[in-house]
């Protein structure tokens, strides 16, 4: 069931419904209990050209490696993302929020698969997903190459890595050469130069990611 906000004042939210709820149907879910609601916002921004533009850019990428038209393997893609999300996604329908999630859908299979892209793109360097799936599958973020994981916060010396907080620190994934650069050049200028966002993780990301303990 879809609302509009009227009203919102810290935690309290004046919601106006598209049709009524059905009390007695709120009793038995209730089943003698209070009423819980799960409140999720809808995006009304569309797809972002920039959005747009990458989406087209990667799934061309996956064309040419797969020596497929990329509109074939655009829908290839589409149908892999409806298994995998139950979505059908469309460029011409999709919201900003839609889109990122679809995004970071390419960002994956393109590292999964070492799928050869020409370039990193300007509009890759905006997803956060990059830097995220980068460190999973242990790819440089700036060039592509096997990377390992490097702090983005000084560790210090003599300290143990496996008994550190890593929580505390922020992480990216460089291959040797780019992470010799940036101890070269230092870690600020180094971030700027490549427009590195690092990330920090909390323990289940780090999990997954097999990083620190």
């Amino acid at each position: 069931m879809i609302g509009k906000i009227i009203s919102m004042n810290g935690r309290y939210l004046e919601i106006e419904l598209e049709e009524a709820f059905n009390q007695e149907y709120l009793k038995l879910l209730a089943n003698g209990d209070d009423n819980f609601v799960k409140v999720i916002e809808l995006d009304n921004r569309s797809i972002s050209p920039q959005q747009n533009a990458l989406s087209h850019a990667l799934i061309s990428d996956v064309a040419k490696w797969q020596g497929e038209d990329p509109y074939w393997s655009k829908q290839d893609l589409k149908y892999l993302y409806f298994g995998k999300r139950a979505i059908w996604f469309e460029h011409s329908k999709a919201t900003k929020s839609e889109s990122k999630e679809w995004i970071s859908f390419l960002i994956e299979f393109v590292l999964e698969w070492n799928v050869p892209i020409p370039k990193i793109y300007r509009y890759l360097l905006h997803e956060t997903s990059w830097f995220y799936h980068c460190l999973k599958y242990r790819k440089c973020c700036i060039c592509l190459d096997q990377a390992d994981v490097a702090h983005v916060d000084v560790v210090g010396m003599g300290r143990n890595r496996k008994k550190i907080n890593h929580s505390d620190f922020r992480f990216m994934a460089l291959c040797r050469c780019h992470h010799t650069e940036e101890h070269t050049i230092g870690t600020s200028n180094f971030m700027k130069k490549y427009m590195i966002t690092p990330l920090k993780l909390n323990d289940e990301d780090r999990k997954k990611l097999r990083i620190g303990g």
